[in-house]
């Protein structure tokens, strides 16, 4: 016998129907508890109650309106579940839930969390450091993959790449670099076409483009291998927009408009040239060599049609584009859970850059308080801590804040929406709506504005 429908929580609702009203645009509230009647049939809501979430949302029963008077559509990410993650034993207290509608995915409780909690620890699938470190990088003073400090020059037990002035804290960095932060297909020294591609990731300080061919340049390595896991990655399990329709949506678009997509076009061509580059290129023969050594020295199979199309097309370039832009996070790259996470302005969820020397709370010892800001001078490595802010109940989503929630919330709003391309629809958001409770509910990050590593809209310039 199914148990009596139960009304609702109200950040459920208010999500809920922010995904109805986009799908259904011209629907008023009675069409609208229809639909969530029919997609939820376990919650027992009355139409009153809907008007009044709309209400606070901004919204009336057939229009939109935004922080600043006009709402309009949002920029729905395409997404999924990503199938080659096993997310159990990276979070055992963790699991993976399709929403529907334009939120999709996200992060839920499987079991009671406490405040202080780890959630988990993760490395980035695609390292690719933050421009402020390139200095470091260069000097040989940093580790190319994890991108911890060495302590000295030339430490005792750092490896250097055979080929170029890479540097890494041992053996085991070194050859996780090959997969990740640096792949032969990028690496100056064995592709001479890849200095070029770099100096404009330097010169622009573009991260995007510098995520999108070592993402490329993956894939090229793993298909020589036979094997999958990023494509499935990429066009099954990661969220994605394609560029040119993200910048659209921006004030200046244009005014800029020609700007961009030159140096899109410019960026394209140095990523096909890198990577994928003319028979007649002299870049050929170098890729040739690289992607022969990982087949026993037997000859690459030519790219099919469809693959090129896929990977290497101007329109697939500004997909990847895009979904570099939404995912990447400045401590170290994109992170395949992570990247699950929804956002919320009073998030339940922090996420840091902890030294090495961090040691999280023992059962016994929770619930703890989150760890205190790194002393000036100490940075963790690219490998995240996700650590509960408050106590979580199983069913319940995990959030983080895409943005600093301690800004006022037209600021917050203007910036995801930019930045994300969504207008924020949280349970703060509808509360400071109405007035009530303005800034309350928020826990404030202890190294303040948004969570350590979730890097705002990425690189918009390009």
């Amino acid at each position: 016998m199914s148990a009596d429908p139960q009304p609702p929580a109200e950040d459920d609702l208010v999500s809920a129907l922010t995904a109805l009203r986009a799908s259904h645009p011209d629907s008023g509230a009675p069409k609208l508890l229809a639909q969530l009647k029919a997609s939820r049939p376990d919650w027992a809501v009355s139409e009153k109650r809907v008007r009044k979430v709309l209400s606070t949302l901004g919204v009336g029963a057939g229009a939109g309106s935004s922080s600043s008077g006009g709402q309009g559509r949002e920029l729905v990410a395409r997404t999924g579940v990503d199938t080659t993650l096993d997310v159990a034993a990276l979070a055992p207290k963790v699991e993976v839930r399709m929403f529907g509608g334009t939120k999709g995915k996200g992060l839920v409780a499987r079991a009671p969390v406490e405040a202080g909690e780890l959630l988990w620890h993760e490395e980035p699938w695609i390292a690719c450091p933050d421009p402020a470190l390139r200095p470091a990088l260069s000097s040989g003073s940093m580790c190319t993959h994890c991108l911890a400090l060495f302590p000295q020059p030339d430490p005792p037990l750092s490896a250097s790449c055979a080929h170029c002035s890479a540097r890494f804290c041992n053996r085991l960095c070194a050859s996780r670099a090959a997969a990740s932060s640096h792949p032969a297909l990028l690496c100056p020294g064995q592709n001479p076409a890849a200095a070029e591609l770099e100096r404009a990731v330097v010169q622009h300080e573009w991260r995007a483009l510098d995520v999108v061919a070592r993402l490329v340049a993956r894939w090229r390595a793993e298909r020589e291998d036979g094997r999958g896991e990023t494509a499935a990655r990429v066009w099954e399990g990661t969220a994605r927009v394609d560029m040119h329709a993200r910048m659209s949506e921006r004030a200046d678009w244009a005014a800029t408009k020609d700007a961009h997509v030159r140096s899109w076009r410019a960026a394209h061509a140095l990523v096909v040239r890198t990577l994928n580059p003319s028979p007649v290129d002299p870049a050929f023969k170098p890729v040739q060599a690289i992607l022969s050594a990982r087949r026993g020295r037997r000859k690459p199979a030519p790219l099919t049609p469809d693959e090129v199309k896929r990977w290497f097309s101007y329109e697939s370039f500004l997909q990847l584009l895009g979904l570099a832009n939404i995912n990447m996070e400045d401590s170290g790259g994109l992170y395949a859970l992570h990247a699950h996470l929804n956002h919320s302005c009073e998030p339940n969820v922090q996420v840091r850059n902890l030294p090495r020397s961090y040691l999280p709370p023992t059962q016994a010892e929770l619930p703890a308080p989150l760890p205190p800001p790194n002393p000036p001078g100490t940075r963790g490595t690219h490998k995240l801590t996700l650590l509960a802010r408050r106590a979580v109940a199983p069913g319940d989503e995990f959030t983080i804040s895409y943005v600093d929630f301690n800004m006022p919330r037209s600021l917050r709003r203007d910036a995801l929406r930019e930045g994300y391309g969504f207008w924020c629809a949280c349970a703060r958001c509808a509360r400071e709506a109405k007035g009530e409770g303005k800034g309350a509910g928020a826990v404030a990050d202890s190294e303040g504005g948004p969570d350590t590593a979730d890097g705002v809209a990425g690189e918009t310039a390009q």
